[in-house]
């Protein structure tokens, strides 16, 4: 919760000592989680977007890992916020400035993320690539027969973005993407 909140609903002498004793940590200036809760991606990710405000979103590798997508995991929240609001990266919270659409943004575990092809066109373009490449992949076995729909969506999210930057590396990467589920024979290759 909010520190404020939690000063409110507490008293500010508990919520001080709280902090101090150990019991309750401040991942991010003005949020306080549990501190047997602080290394849980969900209470991560809520604690996260508390921190960025109302309209902010979880992006990037947080979305992917949202939408079942382990391999996109590393440590480090993403959260979109809109351009009108201000808010710098701190530790083990990345911060990026974008379009944030509603119609883009759907609601995981309570939590405001992007939607799959939204993330996965952001990491293709801004991601590390094989880190990009192997969490599109995973997508892609995890949609089964949708997956090729699931590709087109991507590109064309792709030709529409009107951030250019990184749109020819990921037009690539989803060309490249394998998206039959490894391990399965096809004409006796693997």
């Amino acid at each position: 919760m909010t520190r404020r909140d939690a000063e409110q609903a507490l008293g500010r002498a508990e919520v001080a000592a709280g902090l101090a004793a150990g019991d309750w940590v401040e991942p991010w200036y003005g949020v306080v989680v549990p501190a047997t809760r602080v290394h849980d991606p969900l209470t991560r990710a809520a604690a996260a977007l508390l921190r960025a405000g109302p309209h902010a979103v979880l992006s990037g590798a947080t979305a992917v890992a949202m939408h079942g997508c382990d391999l996109a995991a590393d440590g480090m929240v993403h959260v979109t916020i809109p351009y009108d609001r201000e808010l710098r990266s701190q530790p083990d919270l990345v911060i990026h400035q974008a379009w944030v659409r509603e119609c883009d943004v759907v609601e995981l575990d309570g939590l405001r993320t992007q939607a799959l092809d939204v993330a996965i066109c952001e990491l293709l373009c801004t991601g590390e690539q094989r880190s990009a490449l192997d969490c599109l992949e995973q997508a892609l076995a995890q949609l089964g027969e949708a997956a090729e729909r699931f590709r087109a969506l991507v590109a064309e999210r792709l030709a529409r973005r009107r951030d250019r930057r990184g749109t020819r590396r990921a037009t690539a990467l989803l060309q490249l993407a394998w998206s039959r589920p490894r391990g399965v024979l096809v004409g006796g290759v693997r």
